[in-house]
This record gives C-alpha cells, structure tokens and sequence, in this order.
C-alpha cells in the first residue's frame, strides 16, 4: 500500500500539467463532463467509484453495460490509445480502491452475468484491482464492451495465473512492460 502512494503522489505530481491541457481538449471538443465515472467492482466484490477523463458519448451503466454501444468523442480515440484517459484513476489509487497491479475492475452487472457463467471468476477479487495487470500485457484480445464469455474466460486464465504467481518481482515486470 505504501509503494501504491508513494507512486501514485510521485506521478500525479507531473501529471498534473497534463490534466490541465487534457480538461481543455475536452471541454473545447463536445463540451460534455470532464470525467467518467462509473462503479466497478474491488476486493471483496466491494463496489467503488472509478474515475477516467471521458472519451466517449453514450452510457454503459447498470445493465445498460450488457449492450453498450458508446462513440469516441474527437478527442477519446487519441485519450484511449495514449492510456492518457486513466490517469484520473491514481486519485483510485491514493483512495485505495485500486492498486498499480492487479485483475481490472469490471463493472457490477458484467461481473454478475460472468460469475453465474464463469467457474471461479469471483477469484480474481480476492484481491484489490489494479491500473495494470497480467492480461493487459500478455493477451491483447481482451473484451470490450458488452458480454463475452469466451474472451473473457481468457482473460481470467491470465489473471488466475497472477493471483497464483503474485510477487514483488511479478509486479515490477507487469509495471516496466505496461
């Protein structure tokens, strides 16, 4: 936990030049909210806030998330591919909702359906989520958006590996690879 506030204070620091020129990039293209925010699921299937600079139009909340059709704003698509959008999330990190490493979050109606469907998909939030995690560097097919049984069974082989293997050295890989 200390590593994760020490880190998180360590790059919001300069980031916060960043949050500045990101706010106007928004606010000059669609004049929408500045941040998304959105429930996801934690450790303990504990439900928290998660916060990104919004990227796209349209709602993926409660149920709404089983079939999610959401457009890039102009300046999601460039937010989204530089992972620029998650910054907003080292607030997550100095609450302690999020970890650097871990399992994603997902949000509470997927993981609902993935629970019933998936054996042992609960595992993974034994454990605080994490910005990062094994299959962001290790499965480039991941799902997004909507319900997918098949992808996500993949992804959670990765994670289930992590959990297995969790270390201090695991995590330095995950973090110098992301």
């Amino acid at each position: 936990r200390s590593i994760d506030i020490f880190c998180a204070i360590l790059l919001l620091i300069p980031s916060l030049g960043l949050f500045i020129f990101i706010a106007l990039a928004i606010k000059l293209g669609d004049k929408g909210p500045l941040l998304y925010k959105t429930e996801r699921l934690g450790q303990f299937n504990k439900p928290f806030t998660l916060y990104k600079f919004r990227t796209k139009n349209g709602a993926d909340v409660g149920n709404d998330a089983l079939h999610s059709v959401l457009v890039d704003t102009k300046v999601g698509t460039f937010l989204r591919k530089t992972r620029l959008d998650e910054l907003p999330q080292l607030f997550n990190v100095l609450k302690g909702d999020l970890s650097f490493i871990g399992p994603r979050p997902e949000m509470p109606a997927l993981t609902a359906v993935y629970a019933e469907k998936i054996q042992y998909y609960n595992t993974r939030h034994l454990i605080k989520p994490g910005l990062s995690g094994w299959p962001q560097i290790k499965n480039n097919d991941a799902p997004r958006g909507g319900v997918d049984i098949e992808r996500t069974t993949v992804k959670l082989s990765y994670d289930l590996f992590y959990l297995k293997n969790r270390s201090l050295l695991l995590d330095l890989q995950i973090t110098l690879q992301t």
